[in-house]
């Protein structure tokens, strides 16, 4: 038997918006050239692990493509091989909720190829094999125990036994913070032979775990954001009795080239050191499309402090420029959101003034008013906000109250006054 194993295809992704066209095409086209790959290879089984299509941006053309490129890879592996291939999908979180999954668009009574896992049809079995397919969870710490093993009890004994997941594995791929996570302890619990995952968009080898089950995760077809880099592409898998199971990783070509760069200073620097850091990291990016061949997008991340000035002091029309006589350069995009702003300067800061002669009419209380200006100043100094100069609410109440104290302690009035 042959297994194809793949993931994270985010049909009709359009971010960013104002190159949308060119993402479209981008995700489209990788999915394409998977399917013309697991066709080359002839497979018995496709086991897509989530996130088919990208719900928020999807458009009904999209819909019609997938439906056509799944029934292209069923007729053309007929065709070529003579295998009646089975392609299994499962929900990821791009996908959308159990009430509103768009993986309910493909769905056809006479796509006999075609099975779509859902909270009614959890197991799919044949002869060959049994799987277990799990949707994306919130709380993924509870599929295991809660979805996965009671399945499987149900099923009992039956061919090879796969299980298909949407997300994170902890032990196996890298967890953003605060993110849903199933661990490979966990995983290493559950009696199947093989555990596909998807969500995590970095290619994951093969990991044997101590169950005697692969974990293996394909990562996404095409380069999904800034931060991610190839390769792309998907797992076949050869499974033949009595020996072990052998991969073999299929590279899917992005598009476009995509990359995120860094202008950083430690130290305080004008708008002008910025511009020409961000022009020369253009330039360079310039440089790789040339050599690649390709068309890309940029991100210039900026973070450091001005010493004078406002970000929006940052010239980019050499950015701007560039973009217009190279059409290779299809999207830059220039973050100046870390850019901190220069600190601004009190006027007490210019002058020092004695602030106990300046209030002497106020008596022996002149001394105290010296006092609360020095704590206010060193508040100032050492927690106030770089953008505007000013404490924040929780900084300034204790100085309020404490002021507040020292005036109701006294008693003023109008001299003459009785």
């Amino acid at each position: 038997m042959r297994f194809a194993v793949l993931a994270d295809a985010h049909i009709g992704r359009r971010i960013p918006l104002s190159v949308s066209q060119y993402r479209v095409e981008a995700f489209s086209r990788a999915l394409s050239k998977a399917v013309d790959a697991i066709i080359e290879a002839g497979v018995d089984y496709v086991f897509f692990c989530g996130d088919l299509f990208e719900r928020r941006t999807l458009r009904p053309h999209l819909v019609g493509f997938v439906h056509d490129e799944l029934y292209r890879l069923a007729r053309e592996t007929m065709v070529r091989h003579g295998r009646e291939v089975r392609i299994l999908v499962i929900r990821g979180n791009h996908d959308g909720r159990p009430a509103s999954n768009t993986l309910d668009y493909i769905k056809h009574p006479l796509a006999r190829y075609l099975f779509v896992f859902d909270e009614e049809r959890r197991v799919y079995r044949d002869r060959r094999v049994t799987v277990v397919g799990v949707g994306y969870y919130d709380q993924a710490d509870r599929i295991v125990g809660e979805i996965v093993k009671p399945a499987l009890e149900e099923e009992g004994e039956g061919g090879i036994r796969v299980l298909m997941l949407h997300a994170f594995v902890k032990g196996y791929n890298d967890v953003p913070p605060n993110a849903p996570y199933v661990t490979v302890d966990e995983l290493s619990e559950v009696p199947v032979d093989f555990i596909f995952t998807g969500h995590h968009h970095r290619r994951g080898k093969p990991k044997r775990l101590r169950s005697g089950a692969w974990l293996l995760t394909p990562g996404s077809l095409e380069l999904y954001d800034f931060g991610e880099e190839p390769p792309k592409g998907l797992w076949l898998v050869d499974v033949d009795e009595g020996s072990e199971p052998q991969f073999r990783w299929v590279e899917v070509e992005p598009m476009h080239h995509m990359r995120q760069v860094r202008v950083k200073s430690e130290r305080r620097r004008p708008p002008s050191w910025y511009q020409e850091r961000i022009l020369e990291a253009v330039r360079e990016f310039r440089g790789e499309l040339e050599r690649l061949g390709k068309e890309g997008y940029l991100r210039v991340v900026v973070s450091g402090g001005l010493s004078e000035g406002f970000p929006a002091d940052i010239d980019l029309s050499g950015v701007e420029e560039m973009c217009r006589e190279d059409p290779r350069l299809l999207y830059v995009d220039v973050d100046t959101m870390d850019l901190e702003l220069p600190r601004l300067r009190l006027p007490y800061e210019r002058e020092r003034i004695d602030v106990a002669e300046f209030f002497k009419d106020f008596g022996d209380f002149a001394q105290e008013i010296s006092e609360m200006h020095a704590k206010v100043r060193e508040a100032l100094e050492e927690g106030a906000s770089v953008q505007t100069g000013l404490l924040s609410p929780s900084q300034r109440r204790p100085l309020i109250e404490e002021w507040l104290k020292r005036f109701r302690e006294r008693s003023f009035r109008e001299v003459g006054v009785e």
